[in-house]
């Protein structure tokens, strides 16, 4: 069998660590191949995961993005490249692009297609620029209600949002899950050496976040946060890992950090490979964003044993229900504050209890992958 994934450029994000996952539990009978939809300022960068997904034999392609390329090329670049493949299944992951994709995708002669959506699609701006967002996006559901065959999403948020009412009946969640072993087998002297480089007192409390540094992240709201636990005679930093895509938000952050007389603890590591170990550095967990497809670093940071304070962006699904994670409705800084000293000290050292507790909620990329798989199979001998 063989599979083409259709994705941007493979770095840290929530998509792009399911579909390692995936690819690492493939069946020695499936070929993996990955196109890579690239945007202008992407040209030539290689993702995190690219020498990973060559070393096991993976194949990566690349494509120029639909608005650099235009539809006509960019439907016969599409077949040039699956002329070359012949794949038996493409999964498409890039949400309200996908319509388009599955389009260009079937005229090159390929019949089972995978939409799969991987956000609560929302969009900001001016009134006009959301309304033509919209009005791509009934576009697109359109296009994947004709042209598509499978239609997963990471969340029934997710689905509701990309798929007519009819197509949601055919719809399928596929969670998005962790390889829990990992967690379970941290290497702890990595762990103690790299919270000893980030060179802080002992008992200065570690918030932390994970993911793309964008505006709807809102991370910038953590020196506030930081600033009251300060009043409390707290001393804390803020270690932030991920792609820096929006160095005028970056800039931001830093500005209010320094008025509240934080900016001496902000963190920055860029991206990193060894999640598991980050993580674990963390005394708390902060996820500010605005909005989550699924959110799953917040369940690789529970897998860590690392309590959650989060904002409603995130969907209730990612709580794994061990008692370390909390929601807020708003960005009261002072109600922050008072969760993260509550949480601080139920860090959970069971490692054990952590992995089953994930794996009985469907959470475990092993079982998650064994789904995935039997579900391909199922589309290719229909």
């Amino acid at each position: 069998m063989k599979v083409l994934i259709i994705n941007g450029i493979m770095n840290l994000g929530g998509a792009e660590v399911m579909l390692m996952e995936i690819f690492r539990h493939r069946p020695n009978d499936v070929e993996m191949y990955f196109l890579l939809n690239e945007r202008p300022i992407d040209k030539g960068i290689r993702g995190v995961f690219d020498d990973e997904i060559e070393a096991r034999g993976g194949k990566i392609f690349h494509i120029g993005s639909q608005g650099s390329l235009g539809p006509s090329k960019y439907i016969k670049e599409m077949q040039r490249i699956i002329s070359e493949i012949k794949p038996d299944i493409v999964h498409t992951n890039l949400n309200a692009k996908n319509g388009f994709i599955s389009f260009a995708v079937r005229k090159a002669g390929v019949r089972n297609i995978i939409s799969h959506c991987h956000a609560d699609i929302k969009f900001r701006g001016s009134f006009v620029s959301r309304m033509l967002n919209e009005i791509e996006v009934l576009v697109q559901k359109f296009l994947i209600s004709h042209y598509c065959n499978a239609f997963w999403g990471c969340s029934e948020e997710a689905n509701r949002r990309l798929y007519w009412p009819w197509v949601r009946t055919k719809s399928v969640v596929v969670n998005n899950a962790i390889d829990t072993e990992k967690y379970f087998m941290i290497d702890k002297r990595a762990v103690k050496v790299l919270r000893a480089s980030y060179n802080l007192p002992e008992k200065c409390i570690v918030l932390g976040n994970v993911g793309r540094i964008v505006r709807h992240k809102g991370i910038a709201f953590i020196p506030e946060v930081m600033f009251e636990l300060k009043k409390h005679n707290v001393d804390s930093a803020f270690v932030i890992v991920g792609r820096p895509d929006e160095q005028d938000y970056i800039d931001e952050m830093m500005i209010k950090a320094k008025r509240f007389g934080v900016a001496h603890r902000i963190i920055m590591l860029g991206e990193r490979n060894d999640i598991p170990v980050v993580m674990s550095t963390f005394d708390v967990f902060v996820g500010p964003a605005l909005r989550e497809g699924f959110g799953i670093v917040a369940v690789e940071a529970q897998a860590a044993g690392v309590p959650c304070v989060l904002y409603q962006g995130f969907p209730k699904l990612v709580d794994m229900q061990l008692g370390i994670t909390r929601f807020h409705k708003d960005f009261n800084a002072e109600i922050w504050a008072k969760d993260i000293l509550e949480l601080v000290k139920s860090q959970i050292h069971d490692k054990e209890l952590v992995a089953s507790t994930i794996k009985q909620r469907g959470f475990d990329s092993t079982m998650n992958a064994e789904i995935v798989y039997k579900m391909y199979n199922f589309m290719c001998t229909r």
